[in-house]
């Protein structure tokens, strides 16, 4: 069976966008990466991000210095947590942009 790679970026809006990338044999998801990334300054900074890299899925919060605070998913289907990555992004990026905007003020 062939392996396939996705990759896009998709604008949420002129200011924040969507970074995408599986990679997959047949329907099972063998790796993933899902990053919501806002514009700062004239940068793309990353703000949130769910992958998984040392073969565990799970999610990336940052702050404005690259610091990570990380998450356990808990879900060992890759096809399952990339569903319920891509999902929280397209449903909370706004949420997640004013908490790490808000960090910043600190």
């Amino acid at each position: 069976m062939r392996t396939t790679e996705k990759n896009y970026v998709a604008l949420l809006s002129p200011e924040d966008r969507k970074r995408y990338r599986h990679l997959r044999r047949g329907r099972r998801i063998l790796s993933f990466t899902i990053q919501y990334e806002t514009l700062l300054a004239g940068e793309w900074v990353p703000v949130v991000r769910y992958d998984t890299s040392h073969r565990i899925a799970h999610k990336d919060v940052l702050d404005q210095k690259g610091k990570e605070k990380k998450f356990l998913l808990g879900i060992a289907d890759f096809r399952e947590a990339l569903l319920l990555a891509d999902d929280d992004i397209k449903t909370n990026w706004r949420r997640y942009k004013s908490v790490f905007l808000r960090r910043k003020e600190r």
